[in-house]
C-alpha cells in the first residue's frame, strides 16, 4: 500500500464569475481570490466555461423568480469577463438557498440606499478592506458547498495516477484502514462510501488489487468513472495537460469515438465546438486549433477532457495496398522458412 501524493500536490481549479462590479473591482477581487490558496484554487471562469460559483454585488442580487421570461433571463451572464458598463449591469435572481442556476453565490458590498443616484446604483463600488474580508468569508462558505466537484476531482486524480493498472487491477482507497472507495476501470465505475467526506478522500491511501470479479457492497454509491476523469481534466494544473494528452492525439487525425451524455452547457463552448467541428470530418489537433482559434492550453484541456470521457480518439488507420502486400509477403517468407 502506498500513499498517493499526486492528488494532494495541487488543489482543483474552481471557476468564478463576477457580476455587477466595475471592471477595477472585478479585477481586484479576482486577484485577491487567487491568493486564497487552501483546498481549492479560485480562478476567473474563462469564456465559454460554466462557472462553479458567482461573485455578485449586493445591488446585483434579488431573491425569488425572475420577472423576465426564461428566454430573456440570465443566460448571457458572464459572456464577457467583466460586466462593467451601465448597459451590461445584470441582476441575479437567487433561490431560497441563495443559489443561481444551482451555483452558490458570494455576495459582496452593501445595497445602495433608496435615495442613491441611479447612475451610482448601476455602477456600484466596493469599500475596502471590508470587501476583501467579505470575500474571504464568502469563498469559505462557497467552498463548503462544492463538495461534489472536489470529491470527483480527487477520485479522478487517483484513477489517473494509477492508469497503468486499469486493464488488470481495481483501486481500493482506504482511510485509517477503512474502505471508502473502489475504482473499477474495467467497468468504468467508482463505488464511493455514502458517508465518505472530502477530507477522508484527500488523506486516503490507494491499494491496487488484481481484478477478478466486480465490486459490490452495501452502503456504496456508484459513480461513472468518466465523470471523475472529466472533473480532473477540467480542473488540473495547466502544466499537466501536455502529459495527459497522448502524443498520438496531437499527430493523427481525430474523430468521434462515442456520443457523450453531457449537455453542451456542461461541456462548455470549447469542447462543444470541437465535437461540432469533428461532425464535418476527421481533423488533426493543429487543424482544430487553427479553425477554432484556440490557445494551446485551451486546445490541450479540451482534448484531455474529451479523450478521458471517450468522446474522441485518433482515426483508425487503414493499411495501404503496399502495407497489405508487404504483410502477405512476410507471411509467405515465414512459411517458406519453416519448410
Amino acid at each position: 500500500m502506498s500513499e498517493s501524493s499526486f492528488n494532494n500536490s495541487f488543489s482543483p481549479l474552481i471557476f468564478l464569475r463576477p457580476v455587477g462590479f466595475t471592471a477595477s473591482d472585478s479585477m481586484r477581487i479576482m486577484q485577491a481570490a487567487q491568493r486564497i490558496h487552501e483546498t481549492v484554487r479560485w480562478r476567473l471562469a474563462p469564456s465559454g466555461v460554466m462557472a462553479d460559483a458567482y461573485l455578485a454585488h449586493a445591488d446585483a442580487v434579488r431573491y425569488g423568480q425572475s420577472p423576465k421570461r426564461s428566454g430573456d433571463s440570465m443566460g448571457s451572464v458572464g459572456s464577457s469577463q467583466f460586466e462593467s458598463s451601465i448597459h451590461e449591469f445584470q441582476t441575479l435572481y437567487l433561490d431560497k438557498l441563495g443559489h443561481y442556476k444551482n451555483c452558490p453565490v458570494c455576495v459582496l458590498g452593501v445595497p445602495a440606499p433608496p435615495s442613491a443616484d441611479p447612475l451610482e446604483i448601476a455602477m456600484p463600488k466596493l469599500v475596502y478592506p471590508d470587501a476583501l474580508r467579505q470575500l474571504e468569508q464568502g469563498l469559505r462558505q462557497v467552498e463548503s458547498e462544492l463538495i461534489s466537484q472536489r470529491m470527483l476531482y480527487t477520485l479522478g486524480s487517483f484513477a489517473w495516477e494509477q492508469r497503468d493498472f486499469w486493464k488488470t487491477h481495481r483501486l481500493q482507497l482506504q482511510f485509517r484502514s477503512r474502505l471508502i472507495a473502489t475504482i473499477v476501470p474495467q467497468q468504468w465505475q467508482i463505488h464511493l462510501l455514502e458517508e465518505c467526506t472530502v477530507n477522508e478522500l484527500d488523506q486516503a491511501s490507494v491499494q491496487t488489487v488484481p481484478q477478478s470479479t466486480g465490486f459490490a457492497a452495501p452502503g456504496f454509491d456508484v459513480v461513472p468513472l468518466e465523470t471523475a476523469l472529466w472533473e480532473f481534466a477540467k480542473r488540473c494544473p495547466e502544466s499537466w495537460l501536455s502529459k495527459m494528452v497522448p502524443t498520438v492525439y496531437l499527430s493523427q487525425p481525430l474523430t468521434h469515438r462515442r456520443a457523450t451524455t453531457m449537455s453542451p452547457r456542461v461541456l462548455g463552448d470549447h469542447c462543444s465546438a470541437v465535437l461540432r467541428l469533428l461532425d464535418t470530418g476527421s481533423l488533426t489537433a493543429e487543424q482544430i486549433e487553427v479553425k477554432l482559434r484556440l490557445s494551446r492550453p485551451a486546445l490541450l484541456r479540451s482534448l484531455a477532457c474529451l479523450a478521458l470521457i471517450r468522446a474522441i480518439h485518433p482515426e483508425p488507420r487503414q493499411d495501404s495496398l503496399w502495407d497489405w502486400i508487404s504483410k502477405i509477403w512476410q507471411r509467405k517468407r515465414s512459411a517458406m522458412s519453416r519448410w
